[in-house]
């Protein structure tokens, strides 16, 4: 197992930025806004991970391509973000259906851990670098073992004593006009990036992972999305690298199983983005849902040195996830569909400007 380490204490960046269309083909207008954005990140940025988001609830039928990018400083951001091509093209926007957003949060390295099981660099380790962990693994909890601020005294929780309900939608597929601006947010926030890679599996092991692990992993991440606010869940994304191509068929042929709305998941390279209202909730639902308790254990038998996956598996996993201070998330939605991102809680008070 591998964590991050990072050269100082200096923050970095992690931006979200999306562009919606509707269908699962972006109009030429569409295409040309993607590709005139496209064209300015990817020399700029240190780390992209290119992705889709199929839709979900209310985004049914809709496509969001993703820039999961990384930038090794707040300067290195601040000068690609404020260059004159960038604010131009920003500014540009039509207010009115673009269908663009960005969430850019400014994370300490003393509150963000990563891990991964093979020796590749991947998100958040290309602003950092691999270090070998042995010791926190494999056990719960670990993961707020590995923040540097955490402590007995200070567990890091959400300033909201509960869980926000999020607005009530107008309708599906309902575009909200206007430009959305947020920096306002509890304190706490937990940012949590899962990825898996399938491309370099053995036939032994795809057999391996289909008996055992991908029925469970499919109920999981369905039980993530159902889960919501009240759960602490305030958002779940689910994407793919479309380049990638397919290890499996679809989740389900029924239409009527929820579970088949996760096509991403029959992708060989996925990554999941949430937001949680902090990391309480986070590792709550991990040690409660009793399908990802079995599910996690059945892993570790298998993928351990010892285990039959141990020495064959080629499986890649990676997860992080960082805790943000109320002034270190910036979100901005334009002309995006309605219950975007924050904009589901842009009512409650503790997100209200």
């Amino acid at each position: 197992m591998f964590g991050v380490g990072f050269p100082s204490d200096e923050p970095v960046v992690c931006a979200v930025f999306g562009i919606q269309y509707q269908g699962e083909t972006p109009t030429k207008e569409k295409a040309a806004l993607i590709d005139a954005f496209d064209n300015l990140i990817q020399p700029s940025a240190s780390y992209i991970d290119n992705i889709l988001q199929e839709g979900q609830k209310h985004q049914r039928g809709w496509t969001t391509r993703i820039w999961l990018s990384y930038w090794t400083s707040k300067s290195h951001f601040s000068t690609w973000w404020d260059s004159p091509e960038v604010s131009a093209f920003w500014s540009s926007l039509r207010s009115d259906d673009a269908g663009v957003y960005r969430e850019v949060m400014t994370i300490s390295p003393r509150r963000t851990q990563f891990g991964t099981n093979k020796e590749t660099l991947s998100g958040l380790a290309n602003v950092g670098h691999l270090v070998p962990n042995t010791t926190t693994v494999f056990y719960w909890g670990c993961y707020r073992d590995r923040y540097q601020e955490a402590s007995p005294d200070n567990r890091m929780n959400s300033s909201l004593e509960e869980a926000p309900s999020p607005a009530q939608l107008s309708g599906t597929n309902i575009i909200r006009p206007g430009r959305v601006h947020m920096t306002r947010f509890p304190e706490n926030l937990c940012f949590l990036v899962e990825g898996q890679d399938h491309s370099a599996i053995v036939p032994e092991e795809k057999s391996h992972w289909m008996e055992r692990f991908d029925d469970a992993v499919t109920t999981w991440m369905a039980d993530l999305r159902d889960a919501g606010p009240k759960a602490g869940v305030l958002d779940a994304r689910f994407c793919y690298e479309p380049g990638s191509g397919r290890y499996r068929e679809n989740c389900s042929s029924k239409e009527e199983d929820p579970r088949s709305s996760l096509a991403s998941l029959s992708y060989r390279r996925k990554v999941q983005i949430f937001w949680f209202l902090d990391h309480r909730h986070l590792e709550k639902i991990g040690r409660s849902n009793k399908g990802h308790s079995a599910l996690r254990g059945n892993f570790i038998e298998s993928y351990c040195p010892a285990g039959p996956m141990g020495n064959i598996g080629q499986l890649m996993l990676w997860v992080e996830s960082s805790i943000l201070k109320a002034d270190e998330i910036d979100a901005e939605y334009v002309g995006c569909l309605d219950g975007t991102g924050f904009t589901a809680f842009m009512e409650h008070p503790a997100f209200k400007m």
